[in-house]
């Protein structure tokens, strides 16, 4: 008699990955880790959980999972790995204000109503590289994302930099509008003029807001606004991007990067550097993060860092097919017993895969 399919379906959104689909999101996350040792990174374990009081200021309160534990508390799901790494260090750093670098692996839950199938629950591999300011530091983590990609087998790659405080800076008081934010991430320039207007900015703001989706290309985007009026926070972040684009080219580093300055990002923590990593054959982003110069304020601390994280099914979709599958398995007859069982240990005594079942190929 068949099982009612309610009983054997998980909750929409769920991941369930099996077989050799598995064995390639493994296997890309290992590379991934190969790299971030690399660079001296160790791994940190957070918890998967925490008090309401922890949520994000700025997360839509339907985006978040919530719990209920035995004696009433409200908790939360893990939805972004850096504030919870943020909140781990933050008395490590009390006692001593040093540099630290931590990478971890683990799953995000945040409710999205659309995209790549509504997934709720993702798996990320990614970094915080925590007291490490300036732009040294922002080159570094853009050549350690491609490095990642690259070690991932992820080729046609493209990265998206772009700065949190140039939009922030043209938009001012208006900088948390959910709408306007929506309408400049969704590149829509007729979207971005109805709600900017609707919100009464004046005509110059509209009209540069209007065409940011028109500020994306190779360095020269940042040039063509070099003798534009800009409020002085949106001038600030203009020149950081250009002293990194200059750092980056005298580094021979600028091959495969992009510059967006209509770029907005979900958190609103990021204080100068962002950037998204695309690659063709997906339809979002696979990874990003940028610099959080502000988010260890909220535990007494000045603390700048950069980080990013990579989305494992998004980064498995672009990866090659036959990545990590390794070398085909020698098939042993269980039916031979203690001979099957001596050639099983001597296999892999050679470091060879073994399939012990029914029949020896």
């Amino acid at each position: 008699m068949g099982a009612d399919s309610r009983i054997l379906a998980f909750p929409p959104g769920t991941e369930l990955v099996f077989g050799p689909q598995a064995t390639r999101r493994q296997h890309i996350s290992e590379q991934l880790a190969l790299v971030m040792r690399g660079w001296g990174f160790t791994e940190i374990m957070v918890p998967a959980f925490d008090g309401r009081e922890s949520a994000p200021d700025d997360a839509e309160e339907g985006s978040l999972y919530q719990l209920t534990d035995r004696e009433g508390r409200t908790l939360m799901l893990r939805a972004d790995f850096t504030r919870f790494v943020a909140k781990a260090l933050a008395a490590e750093l009390r006692r001593d204000n040093r540099q630290i670098r931590a990478c971890y692996e683990g799953k995000i839950f945040r409710f999205q109503p659309g995209g790549h199938g509504h997934r709720v629950e993702q798996s990320q591999r990614g970094l915080e590289w925590i007291n490490a300011p300036g732009r040294v530091y922002d080159a570094a983590a853009l050549l350690m994302a491609r490095e990642c990609l690259a070690a991932a087998g992820i080729q046609q790659s493209v990265i998206v930099v772009g700065h949190a405080g140039f939009v922030n800076g043209v938009l001012g008081e208006a900088a948390g509008e959910r709408r306007l934010l929506e309408a400049l991430d969704h590149k829509n320039p007729t979207r971005i003029r109805e709600v900017a207007m609707r919100l009464g900015m004046p005509a110059g703001t509209v009209s540069l807001l209007e065409s940011l989706p028109m500020f994306t290309g190779g360095p020269e985007v940042l040039s063509r606004l070099a003798s534009a009026p800009l409020p002085d926070a949106a001038r600030a972040a203009l020149d950081e991007l250009a002293e990194l684009q200059a750092l980056l080219a005298a580094a021979g580093l600028n091959e495969g990067l992009l510059y967006d300055l209509g770029e907005v990002r979900r958190f609103r923590y990021y204080s100068g550097l962002m950037f998204k990593a695309y690659h063709p054959r997906v339809g979002e982003e696979l990874g990003g993060g940028g610099r959080y110069d502000r988010l260890f304020d909220r535990y007494g601390l000045s603390v700048p860092a950069v980080g990013f994280g990579f989305d494992l099914a998004r980064l498995a979709e672009a990866a090659p097919r036959d990545g990590g599958n390794g070398p085909a398995p020698t098939r042993v007859a269980a039916g031979g017993g203690a001979v099957a069982l001596r050639k099983a240990i001597e296999l892999r005594a050679a470091g060879r895969p073994v399939l012990l079942g029914e029949e020896e190929a």
